[in-house]
C-alpha cells in the first residue's frame, strides 16, 4: 500500500521549495538563519538548480549602431614588387588623316643686293686693230644693284700691282676683290699686249652716250691702248667688286 502511495507522489520544484519554507517555519527563524542560509548556488544540489532554471526568453531588439571611432594610423609602406613581364606588343595603329597644307614660306631669292653687301666676279677685254681703237667687254652683275652710281674704278695691271688706287676707296686685290659702299672697283690680274700698252680702262654705261660710272645690272668695261695707230693686240683679265649703297 506504501509503495503505491510512493509511486504515485511526485514532487515538483514548487513544492520541494515550499516544504523547506515550512520546516524552516516551525523550526524558529533564527535557528533556520543560523543553519540553513543559503547565500551562494552551490549549497543548492545541481540537480535542483537544474529544475529551478526557467527557460530562456526571447532574443532582445538589437541596440543602436555605435558611432564610428577614429581612423587608426597609416601602417608602414610595403616592400616594392618585383618588376612585371613586358606586356605583348599591341599592334599598329591605322595612319591618320593627311593634315592641312602650311603656309608659304618666304623664298630666299632677293630682288636686289642687300645694303652694304658685297658681290664679286671676273672680266675680260681683248681685242687688237690695224689701224688704231679699243677693246671692250661687259660686265654684268648677278644681283641687280638697288641704285646705279658713278663711283667705279678700274685698274691696269701696274696699279693693281703696288696698289695704286688713290682716293678711290678701293683696297683689294685680284685674290680678293673688295670695294667700299656703293663702288664698284675692277682689278686687273693679267695682260697679254703687243705692239701696245693699255693706257686706261674706263667703266661707261651701256647707253647711248656711253656715260661714266655702272648701271643697276652692269657696265661696259673699255680698254684704251696708248698706241691709236698701227696694228695691235690686247688681252687683258682680272676680277671685280661692287657694294650696295
Amino acid at each position: 500500500m506504501f509503495s503505491a502511495i510512493r509511486r504515485r507522489l511526485h514532487f515538483s520544484p514548487a513544492m520541494v521549495i515550499a516544504g523547506l519554507a515550512l520546516v524552516f517555519a516551525m523550526s524558529g527563524g533564527a535557528y533556520a538563519a543560523k543553519k540553513y542560509l543559503i547565500t551562494s548556488t552551490k549549497q543548492i544540489s545541481p540537480s535542483v538548480l537544474k529544475a529551478l532554471q526557467g527557460k530562456a526568453g526571447a532574443a532582445g531588439a538589437p541596440g543602436a549602431a555605435g558611432a564610428q571611432g577614429p581612423a587608426g594610423p597609416a601602417g608602414p609602406g610595403g616592400a616594392k614588387g618585383e618588376t612585371g613581364p613586358a606586356g605583348t606588343k599591341g599592334e599598329k595603329g591605322e595612319t591618320g588623316a593627311k593634315g592641312a597644307t602650311g603656309a608659304t614660306g618666304t623664298t630666299g631669292f632677293t630682288e636686289t643686293l642687300p645694303k652694304g653687301k658685297t658681290e664679286t666676279g671676273t672680266w675680260n677685254v681683248s681685242g687688237n686693230s690695224s689701224s688704231g681703237g679699243f677693246a671692250a667687254t661687259a660686265i654684268s652683275f648677278p644681283i641687280p644693284l638697288a641704285a646705279a652710281s658713278e663711283k667705279g674704278y678700274a685698274f691696269n695691271l701696274k696699279q693693281t700691282e703696288n696698289k695704286e688706287f688713290g682716293s678711290s676707296g678701293c683696297t683689294g686685290s685680284v685674290e680678293h676683290p673688295t670695294a667700299p659702299k656703293g663702288t664698284l672697283c675692277l682689278y686687273t690680274g693679267a695682260a697679254f699686249l703687243e705692239n701696245a700698252e693699255v693706257s686706261s680702262l674706263e667703266l661707261r654705261l651701256p647707253n647711248e652716250n656711253l656715260e661714266q660710272g655702272y648701271g643697276t645690272t652692269g657696265t661696259v668695261l673699255f680698254g684704251i691702248p696708248s698706241e691709236s695707230s698701227g696694228q695691235w693686240t690686247a688681252v687683258v683679265s682680272g676680277t671685280w667688286a661692287v657694294t650696295a649703297p
